[in-house]
């Protein structure tokens, strides 16, 4: 038999061998993976799901909104198109005759020449990122990483293969490639180069075509079986991801427990994560944004939430294998309950952790700020992943530190992290003549529910803001009442450290007090009390319409419920909180609000809005000692101190308390003042007469008494 009609044979062998081999690696992640608990929730809507893939997979959306995206758009979309015209190359190997003409004569051309020209960019793509990674060097990028280079090493070898194989058919006029000339306008060349160089010399050159076409498909298929294998694994982990990224419930909330059934509190072994968690671990692109925007990994703690993954990733790999070992191959089952893995998932120290662990320093240097999440091109859930290790140290190890302890039975006893007694939940208030609310009726009373807070309740400076946020309301003759004793605190603290015992507790009292009380319509001026009643008390039962209180400040200006006068002028800078902005979407609100005191100058730090640097109290951060690294709320202080203003403009009264400590530590404290959206609308507002205020609370009240529909203040 001749070359040509051996050819295919030999390809098909070959290709058969390759398919398999990868199609074992791919059985094999998703087997891995399904080690992993049940969700909990069902994929649902998958057409917006897709609309997702669309959107962040091929459009690229969070890649390109940094500097350096493009490139990997380019790599991305390279990548797509070269593989349709691979998909030819290797059908072609077993079948010659076959080809893709019959698209019609345009795409046919167009997917070509598209091949012909992507191939020839990638190169100079390659270029760019070994440039980036030798010589630029950001940090947050494993700059020397071997497999990053091997990589690169690949994809060069395949497109540098290509070139040869195509310029040697074409300048030998090969069969396989002469009809195509037209629309090879790269190959063409390298075919010209060849020819003039006079390159293998006659018939050589089709020699030539077939050696590099064997070396290109060699190549090809080699590299298609290392990518499970390495950390372009995200080629086959990305789009799953993104379209079974939770959407049962908002991004912020985390998972509950049911702990009447549950035999297990938080995660404490790699098979204790959900499926979709261990998926997480195959999509990260390693990019390292999650890295260059975490305020711990900026302040020089252990933590890398790019690492974190990898850790679950490399523990699942050295614990799982050796479980499907055991299984026959086309098991696809949950580990067992009682899988005790030989490479524990947390470490006790940085100096103790192996490969495939993670430490209990890293876990409890997260500020649960979100910044890794926003920042992550393929959804991975970062946090969530953080707090369910905490949730074992904290439930199942009892592994917290002694001012925590502290924290966990102020809460306990008098429901509020500072310890006082809970009958003085409402001393804030004294002479104020505050409403309480006391019967479901008061529901037709009132407008809002004012959650004041256990800040706003115990803290002194967060009393002045709660204080200046009710003679807002009471100017603008907004109906409203508090809670007094029958307000608890909403549990935050306790779920982002891990107790999700305390917090089960707590949320299931509240709610049931709210609705027994008929609420349906909360303010608070805290955004962490905001984001668990709107997002996570839903679990329990609880559904009410929340808003900050910059949201309702900023509604009460636009509609002139309230006038300002014009203010001194000054310079503030705002600092935007986790919890309203980046995890609720909330950032102009505030802006609003403060921008409506004429002459005050707003400006905005390099930091802000989705990029904004955490204060460093949030994830529990507040009730406990930073031992390690810089302290976050002097870093963030410092940025805002670079934009010389006269006022650091704050919503949350956490900020409120890191800030000021951090003005206190660059003793600008004479120079810069730190004051809540509410202190500095109540500064310039025009205060009515008392009869005036009155005439329009009876109005207002009469409005909402006779309405059906929305009230009138939102």
């Amino acid at each position: 038999m001749s070359y040509v009609g051996l050819k295919p044979i030999l390809f098909f062998v070959f290709l058969s061998g390759a398919l398999g081999f990868f199609a074992r690696s791919v059985w094999r992640l998703i087997r891995l993976a399904r080690l992993g608990k049940d969700t909990g929730y069902p994929i649902k809507d998958p057409v917006e799901r897709i609309g997702k893939v669309i959107y962040y997979a091929f459009f690229q959306k969070k890649v390109v909104d940094e500097r350096f995206g493009w490139n990997h758009v380019v790599f991305f979309w390279s990548f797509v198109i070269i593989s349709i015209g691979h998909l030819e190359f290797i059908v072609r190997g077993v079948i010659p005759s076959f080809s893709l003409h019959f698209l019609g004569q345009p795409v046919y051309s167009t997917i070509l020449r598209g091949q012909d020209i992507m191939a020839f960019v990638v190169l100079f793509a390659v270029v760019t990122a070994v440039f980036r990674r030798v010589v630029l060097r950001p940090t947050h990028i494993h700059a020397l990483s071997a497999d990053a280079f091997r990589i690169l090493g690949l994809i060069t070898f395949v497109m540098v293969s290509y070139f040869l194989a195509t310029g040697f058919g074409l300048a030998g006029g090969h069969p396989d490639v002469a009809s195509y000339a037209p629309w090879l306008p790269v190959s063409g060349f390298v075919a010209h180069f060849l020819g003039s160089a006079n390159v293998g010399g006659g018939g050589g050159v089709n020699v030539g075509y077939e050696i590099f076409w064997w070396l290109h498909a060699v190549i090809l298929l080699t590299f298609l079986n290392y990518l499970p294998f390495s950390k372009h694994i995200h080629l086959l982990g990305a789009i799953p991801n993104i379209f079974l990224h939770k959407r049962d419930k908002p991004r912020s909330a985390l998972s509950t427990i049911d702990f009447e059934t549950a035999e297990v509190y938080g995660v404490g072994k790699v098979t204790d994560f959900t499926w979709k968690a261990l998926v997480d671990t195959y999509a990260c692109t390693e990019c390292g944004r999650c890295d260059l925007y975490c305020p711990a990994n900026n302040t020089k703690k252990p933590l890398r939430p790019q690492q974190v993954i990898h850790d679950i990733k490399d523990n699942l790999m050295a614990n799982g294998d050796p479980l499907l070992a055991k299984r026959t191959i086309f098991q696809l089952l949950r580990a067992e309950d009682d899988f005790e893995p030989d490479l524990p998932l947390i470490a006790e120290s940085e100096e103790t952790r192996q490969k495939g662990q993670t430490s209990k320093d890293v876990l409890w240097s997260c500020t649960a700020c979100g910044a890794c999440v926003e920042a992550c091109p393929v959804l991975i859930d970062h946090v969530d992943a953080i707090m369910d290790m905490r949730r074992y140290l904290t439930l199942t190890e009892g592994s917290v530190s002694a001012e925590l302890a502290t924290t966990f039975k102020n809460i306990e006893n008098n429901y509020n992290p500072w310890g006082i007694g809970a009958d003085k939940r409402a001393d804030w208030a004294e002479g104020l003549n505050m409403r309480f609310w006391g019967a479901s009726d008061d529901a037709k009373q009132y407008e809002y529910l004012f959650w004041v807070g256990c800040a706003g309740s115990f803290d002194a400076r967060a009393q002045k803001v709660v204080r200046a946020f009710t003679q807002i309301l009471d100017q603008a003759a907004v109906t409203y009442a508090i809670l007094g004793e029958k307000e608890k605190c909403t549990g935050d603290p306790a779920r982002r450290t891990g107790n999700e015992y305390m917090f089960d507790d707590l949320a299931r009292q509240n709610v049931e007090t709210l609705n027994s009380l008929g609420v349906k319509k909360v303010v608070t001026a805290c955004p962490h009390c905001f984001n668990t009643l709107k997002n996570e008390y839903q679990a329990f039962g609880g559904h009410y319409e929340v808003i900050h209180h910059s949201q309702l400040i900023a509604e009460l200006i636009a509609d002139e419920r309230i006038g300002l006068d014009e203010e001194t002028m000054k310079r503030v800078v705002f600092h935007d909180p986790c919890y309203l902005g980046r995890w609720n979407g909330e950032f102009e609100a505030p802006r609003r609000s403060i921008a409506a005191v004429r002459r005050l100058e707003v400006v905005e730090m390099d930091a802000t809005q989705e990029k904004s640097f955490c204060c460093g109290a949030g994830g529990g951060q507040m009730w406990m000692e930073e031992k390690l690294g810089d302290r976050v709320n002097n870093v963030r202080t410092a940025q805002a101190l670079e934009k010389k203003p006269d006022i650091i403009g704050v919503a949350c009264p956490f900020c409120m308390t890191m800030l000021e400590d951090g003005v206190k530590h660059h003793h600008k404290e004479e120079d810069v003042k730190v004051l809540d959206v509410a202190e500095i609308v109540a500064l310039a507002m025009k205060r009515k007469a008392p009869a005036d205020v009155a005439s329009t609370a009876a109005s207002t009240v009469g409005e909402a008494k006779g309405s059906t529909g929305p009230s009138s203040v939102v």
